[in-house]
């Protein structure tokens, strides 16, 4: 079997991010206590915590997305012990790593957009906004975005998923979701996957089941996601958008998904690239059918994907949450429950 020792990483641009520049640091506290493979970081966490497979470990470092605490607090004590660091220096280590992660997560935490109101006024009520004043101009149709290089960790994304829920006017505004048809999946009127006709609600979170979708992202006002779905012996990966502005749009998508730190395209035209449009008040996921992939023991799945703009180059990718196929091929725990 072939040691990965002198196996080289790709390199990090600190200039990518807060999630770029922790795992910068992750490397170099690796090089520090000796430069163990993650095979032997691996081994090493069993003993010492939380058993992880290299490739999480790696995944770590890699700095795409930002690693759960578990993950962290692992992969420091698994290098801790690795190069035989006395337990008081090691326990001091261990609560810097835990400072720093609270940092990055705490710099990564999307600022919540105001909640638009759903109560309607009293018919005699004057409006509070200004008769003249424009729609476009109202400060409260420009909800604060997060920034779009912060990547927040895996523990606060659900809150980020509320920002959409929010957006998306769960619960009160009626927005709508169907999914796109594609050639050879599903057409105009029919039934989209799982049995969700098209134009029926539903929360624009997630894809139901054993599902987690990644950051909310903005392209041209709409918020979009990509989602990973456990579904018996297969994952399905899958991209939503929903446009909750008051005329449609037209953007380009594009998915695929993440298997062990290898990036997949998806089939046909949504591995490609995809033109689809959000109507107004309306959620649109990719159908359930188009990118699957069977489970693999001991390995970790991504879905990736890209909204952009139309003529816009392919450079504005989300990811979403990490979800661990365990040994047997059969149990599956995402990165949050880790």
């Amino acid at each position: 079997m072939v040691s990965n020792q002198g196996r080289q990483e790709g390199g990090i641009d600190p200039a990518d991010g807060p999630v770029a520049e922790f795992a910068i640091a992750l490397r170099k506290l690796r090089e520090q206590s000796g430069r163990p493979t993650y095979r032997q970081l691996a081994t090493l966490s069993a003993k010492v915590g939380t058993p992880y497979s290299d490739t999480t470990l790696s995944t770590a470092a890699r700095g795409h997305t930002p690693p759960s605490h578990a993950v962290v607090t692992a992969y420091v004590q698994a290098c801790l012990a690795h190069a035989k660091t006395d337990a008081q220096k090691a326990a001091r280590t261990v609560e810097e790593w835990d400072a720093r992660w609270n940092a990055l997560d705490a710099e990564l935490t999307p600022t919540r957009p105001p909640q638009p109101s759903t109560t309607a006024p009293a018919p005699d009520s004057p409006s509070t906004a200004e008769p003249d004043t424009p729609a476009a101009d109202r400060e409260s149709d420009h909800p604060e975005r997060p920034t779009p290089g912060a990547r927040p960790f895996i523990r606060r994304r659900r809150l980020a998923l509320m920002v959409l829920a929010v957006i998306a006017g769960i619960g009160g505004l009626g927005i709508g979701a169907r999914y796109v048809a594609s050639s050879g999946s599903v057409a105009a009127g029919a039934s989209a996957p799982d049995g969700l006709p098209l134009g029926v609600s539903s929360p624009a979170i997630d894809l139901g089941g054993d599902s987690r979708c990644g950051r909310v992202r903005y392209v041209n006002g709409p918020a979009w996601s990509p989602c990973t779905r456990v579904e018996g012996t297969k994952l399905v990966f899958a991209v939503r958008l929903s446009n909750a502005g008051e005329e449609p749009v037209t953007v380009n998508a594009k998915l695929a998904y993440v298997r062990a730190g290898v990036e997949h395209s998806c089939p046909g035209s949504w591995g490609t690239g995809m033109q689809i449009e959000g109507r107004s008040g309306e959620t649109v996921t990719s159908p359930l059918t188009v990118c699957t992939a069977p489970k693999v023991p001991a390995t970790d799945f991504q879905a990736k994907a890209w909204v952009v703009n139309l003529n816009g180059p392919w450079e504005y990718r989300e990811m979403s949450q990490t979800v661990h196929i365990q040994t047997d091929g059969v149990k599956a725990i995402w990165a949050d429950g880790a």
